[in-house]
């Protein structure tokens, strides 16, 4: 099923996206539900549903799903906010094909020291306007999450400036964020989150020797008014 996990890793992007804790002045969260449309090398086209939830007083759950032909894959990360930052504390994922797959878990503890990939998108988001990497010029920032096996991963990045991006959904202000593997150079993941909405991504492109090999966009997005 390498084929599968491939496509559940591109289409849940959360997979590339981390951050360990650090303290800033966030905005605050506010639920969401968007859908993307993803276009993906060697795959037919998919639609890709993400939900921000708010659990109750300080925790929320950051989830991403996608289906295609006889293929599906989740993802789901719950976090809790707290005065130092974001405190991860629960991940599930998982992907089937013709019904069978693999699912992973990964608890309280073995988040202690670094967040999930969904706990991290939504870390991630909230911290761009302070990071010290704002130029392609500077040193990237670095930083570490936990796959969904529960093994460390580095993440390289820049951030660029705020710009106005336009997609199926219309028009929202956006930061690029261009990121990647150190151990892979030769691969690119080009994020665009939201600056008013922590979590939610605008685009995602990635590139692969250069080449654009898969490229999603926000196609509709509705605020949940139940906080």
């Amino acid at each position: 099923m390498h084929g599968l996990h491939r496509f559940a890793a591109l289409a849940l992007v959360a997979c590339w996206a981390s951050l360990g804790v650090i303290s800033y002045a966030y905005a605050a969260p506010q639920p969401f539900a968007a859908t993307y449309h993803l276009r993906l090398d060697g795959w037919p086209d998919a639609d890709v549903q993400h939900r921000l939830s708010h659990l109750g007083g300080n925790d929320w759950q950051s989830e991403m799903r996608a289906s295609v032909l006889t293929a599906e894959g989740y993802e789901r990360g719950k976090f809790r906010l707290q005065d130092d930052g974001v405190q991860a504390w629960h991940y599930a994922s998982g992907f089937t094909l013709f019904g069978l797959g693999e699912h992973y878990h990964l608890s309280a503890r073995e988040l202690a020291t670094l967040p999930d990939r969904q706990s991290a998108l939504f870390i991630l988001s909230r911290g761009l306007d302070t990071a010290p990497c704002q130029r392609a010029t500077a040193p990237p920032c670095r930083l570490a999450y936990a796959d969904h096996k529960g093994r460390p991963e580095a993440f390289a990045y820049h951030v660029g400036e705020p710009r106005t991006l336009d997609v199926p959904a219309g028009a929202f202000e956006a930061r690029w964020v261009e990121g990647w593997n150190p151990e892979k150079p030769d691969r690119r993941l080009h994020l665009a989150f939201s600056t008013q909405w922590p979590g939610l991504l605008i685009a995602v492109e990635y590139y692969r020797d250069g080449e654009l090999a898969s490229h999603m966009a926000l196609t509709e997005l509705n605020r949940d008014e139940k906080r």
